[in-house]
């Protein structure tokens, strides 16, 4: 599926229920997670639980909690062998922003864009997709 056609079909904020049962890792406040409709196979998002639109809107635990589950991701981005990596937060609506979720992406060895770094349009990736990236990053937890 097309990561434009995922859109037009949410009737709710896709963080807003915490991510459910896809935490990489979690602290009271916020969660690390891979990224749906990834721009690089390993594509991780950091999340407040909070819903929050803004970036001066976090509370300072929320911004300790996320610079954290920052540092863990470049951690295993390392441990899977990656040297160049991106750390992304937009806000405001002219930014490409598609969630309005305050969420951070990590990513590796990507420019960063509409499209993947394939130049191909982004698509969600499938289930056995998510469980082949999810258990690549548990090996290196």
């Amino acid at each position: 599926m097309l990561y434009k056609d995922f859109l037009k079909n949410l009737d709710k904020c896709p963080f807003c229920d915490g991510g459910n049962n896809r935490h990489l890792l979690k602290t009271e406040t916020a969660y690390l997670t891979y990224a749906l409709a990834p721009y690089h196979k390993h594509h991780l998002l950091i999340v407040p639980f909070r819903h929050e639109e803004i970036i001066l809107g976090l509370t300072d635990k929320e911004v300790l909690d996320m610079d954290f589950l920052q540092e863990e991701a470049l951690k295993i981005f390392k441990k899977l062998g990656y040297k160049n990596m991106s750390v992304l937060e937009r806000e405001g609506d002219n930014t490409s922003k598609s969630i309005p979720h305050l969420h951070n992406h990590v990513i590796p060895e990507v420019r960063i864009g509409d499209l993947d770094h394939n130049g191909n349009e982004r698509r969600v990736m499938s289930e056995s997709e998510i469980k082949d990236v999810v258990d690549e990053i548990f090996s290196v937890l």
